[in-house]
């Protein structure tokens, strides 16, 4: 991929065996270097782009089923590992500022429009991608053609950040901003034993406390985001699981109640938990359909 852009993406890329995947990275304005990643190298006319955004702790890696089901359907489907997680630079679970997951989003993502300039933007964000996902649609907000959303954080709420740890966070945040408060229930992720026991066992994936001003950060994006839930006017696809733990399904239900889009879609999937996309059959592989069908109604 040539070109040249605000994300200078590095193509010394490792494929795997069958030809189809690669890594690359950027550098970006924090001087973190970005570990990216790409499913969709050997297609020959992708139909539309797709950047993947995972979720708080996680990293890219475990998108890569729903990924390849998408690049089946002719998608350039590819995404990074957010900064301070996974295989990127930077403090673990740490931030300065909400909108640099945003900013890193649109370097990557205006980085592979060189290549591809006349192809649509599709965008996917599963929790805390969700509300990254949701920042950066409202900042540019006729850049996406759709979007996807899985058990996105959209409001305060919802017990992501309760009200005691919010009062804490900000005010130990001031002094001591990478101070652990809070663990994420990786207990909650998914119904699927193996699942669970995949992301405990997984090193790539953050298994310590949430830091003081991640927590701060994160309470200001779902504040913005929830006063600016009636100017959303751009399609969405909103899904969450009934009895999701970590992410309540009132924040995908007040996204669709108070949004302005006319193309709008809410599924709840009854007893599921967060990760829809990689919950016990059938519900796993209808998340997964329902994501696909989605995205190539909306590209037909």
């Amino acid at each position: 991929m040539g070109g040249k852009n605000t994300a200078d993406v590095t193509k010394t890329f490792t494929f795997d065996k069958n030809g189809k995947e690669s890594e690359g990275s950027f550098v970006n304005e924090n001087g973190r270097k970005i570990y990216c990643r790409y499913w969709s190298m050997d297609l020959p006319a992708p139909r539309a782009l797709l950047f993947m955004c995972h979720g708080a702790g996680e990293h890219i890696g475990p998108y890569t089923q729903l990924a390849e089901l998408l690049t089946a359907q002719n998608f350039f489907v590819f995404g990074h590992d957010h900064q301070g997680m996974g295989r990127s630079e930077g403090s673990r679970m740490h931030i300065d500022d909400f909108r640099h997951y945003c900013r890193d989003v649109f370097a990557h993502i205006d980085r592979v429009k060189v290549d591809f300039p006349t192809l649509p933007v599709y965008i996917l964000g599963h929790s805390m991608g969700g509300a990254v996902t949701i920042i950066a649609a409202l900042d540019r907000p006729d850049f996406f053609k759709g979007v996807v959303l899985i058990g996105p954080v959209v409001s305060n709420d919802q017990d992501t950040v309760g009200p005691v740890t919010e009062f804490f966070g900000r005010l130990i945040a001031r002094i001591f901003p990478q101070f652990p408060v809070f663990y994420l229930n990786d207990e909650l992720i998914s119904r699927d034993p193996k699942v669970v026991e995949d992301y405990k066992n997984d090193k790539l994936n953050f298994h310590g406390r949430c830091k003081a001003k991640w927590a701060v950060c994160l309470s200001a994006a779902m504040v913005e985001i929830e006063s600016k839930l009636p100017s959303i006017q751009w399609p969405f696809l909103t899904m969450h699981g009934e009895c999701d733990g970590l992410v309540k399904c009132i924040a995908s239900k007040k996204l669709y109640e108070q949004a302005a889009s006319t193309d709008k879609t809410l599924s709840i999937y009854p007893a599921a938990y967060h990760q829809l996309h990689l919950e016990i059959e059938p519900d796993g592989s209808k998340a997964r359909q329902e994501i696909i069908d989605w995205l190539v109604k909306h590209e037909q």
